[in-house]
């Protein structure tokens, strides 16, 4: 339940190209969050998401490696919530979560993030 496999790891190029050039994104800061839904017979996955942390803001790799550690933590525990709503109405989504503040994270502000952007999408998800 709490794991993140291979398979929900977003790889695919042009289905991240789509996803970005897509119109669905939202803001809790300090995150981003892209979405957009899939054919849930053609993916591995019902979730699939994709980590950014990007050298413009996180100048040091230390930085973003450990920001792109973090972020995935956080996702790996709170996961469950979404899947068990894709799950409900046979939907499958791919994500890609963007860390836009220009200091290092520490874990309990962008757990409280990760909690609010996950309610967000919970939400979205009950709206379609």
């Amino acid at each position: 339940m709490y794991t993140f496999k291979k398979k929900e790891r977003l790889c695919n190029k042009k289905t991240i190209s789509n996803l970005y050039a897509s119109q669905n994104k939202m803001l809790t800061f300090p995150l981003s969050v892209h979405w957009m839904m899939l054919q849930p017979d053609v993916q591995p996955c019902r979730l699939q998401v994709l980590f950014v942390a990007p050298k413009k803001k996180l100048h040091n790799a230390v930085d973003r490696n450990r920001t792109k550690r973090l972020m995935r933590e956080c996702y790996r525990t709170r996961k469950y919530i979404l899947l068990d709503k894709l799950e409900q109405r046979g939907l499958a989504m791919a994500l890609g979560i963007n860390y836009i503040h220009t200091t290092p994270p520490d874990f309990y502000h962008l757990q409280r993030a990760f909690d609010r952007l996950i309610e967000s999408l919970s939400q979205e998800l009950n709206n379609d």
